[in-house]
């Protein structure tokens, strides 16, 4: 018998956050396999809220070194130094070269002790400006590609392909922090699910139509969703000036993709 996916959204917001709202980030449970994608400054909170001891966790990939997405994990490194268990080890972390920089160096900047629970834990580096891939399980395997989002902070999108015999056959694809760029119809070929960048909307900023600041608007993700032929599109990352506007990001990416399109909330689970 096969198994679901699960994908649970812990947090859907742009660095600052609307009024209530946490950092985008998602936590994935793939059979055998729990993966964290992203952790942002409230990270355990946001585990806490939905029942997620860190514990569960066996991989966490981190898109980029930027705060939003990053400034956690020495949190969570902390939370492992004070949980000790000795029969199961620190999460397998997933990251580019780049990434790996601007994570052991928040390391150095929080607490001292936590560094070597950080250097127990295997480490997956996969290439900042060239596709890469990691097979985690024999059913599972990542695949990434460099986004369009910042020299200081570059970006990897990731894809995940899952097969039988115990796990459903699915595509998940997340952008993270992300301009146009071509990679992404790589990456979202075929998703059951895409996870996209939509920090802005072209309805009411129609300056920014073509993307800005490293970011996407809903029309840009809606279309990148049809080109690639995804079934759902998942808009996140909706920046804080639009607090209340969400409903003008769904109808944006209406207009552009037939398929189904959310703007989930925390705490929301997607099975697949």
């Amino acid at each position: 018998m096969t198994k679901p996916l699960e994908v649970i959204f812990l947090g859907v917001g742009s660095a600052i956050p609307m009024r209530g709202g946490t950092n985008a980030s998602y936590l994935l449970r793939l059979g055998s396999e729990t993966l964290l994608i992203d952790c942002g400054p409230a990270i355990l909170q946001q585990l806490d809220a939905v029942g997620v001891s860190p514990r569960e966790i066996s991989h966490i990939f981190v898109t980029h070194r930027h705060g939003d997405h990053a400034l956690g994990y020495p949190m969570l490194m902390l939370w492992y130094q004070l949980n000790p268990n000795p029969s199961l080890q620190t999460p397998i972390l997933i990251a580019s070269e780049a990434t790996f920089v601007g994570l052991d160096e928040l390391l150095c900047a929080a607490y001292s002790s936590i560094i070597s629970v950080a250097e127990s834990a295997p480490r997956i580096v996969l290439p900042t400006h060239a596709p890469g891939k990691a097979q985690i399980h024999p059913n599972i395997m990542l695949r990434t590609w460099p986004m369009n989002h910042s020299d200081f902070a570059p970006v990897l999108g990731l894809r995940i392909e899952t097969r039988g015999p115990m796990l459903n056959e699915r595509v998940l694809a997340f952008t993270g922090d992300t301009g146009p760029n071509d990679n992404i119809a790589l990456l979202a070929q075929g998703a059951d699910l895409l996870v996209h960048d939509t920090d802005l909307s072209a309805t009411i900023h129609p300056q920014h139509a073509a993307g800005a600041f490293g970011h996407s608007t809903a029309q840009i993700a809606a279309r990148n969703a049809k080109a690639a032929n995804a079934k759902h599109l998942a808009l996140v990352h909706i920046d804080n000036v639009y607090e209340g506007q969400v409903p003008v990001f769904i109808e944006e990416a209406q207009r552009e993709f037939a398929g189904k399109v959310s703007a989930p909330v925390a705490g929301v689970v997607y099975a697949f």
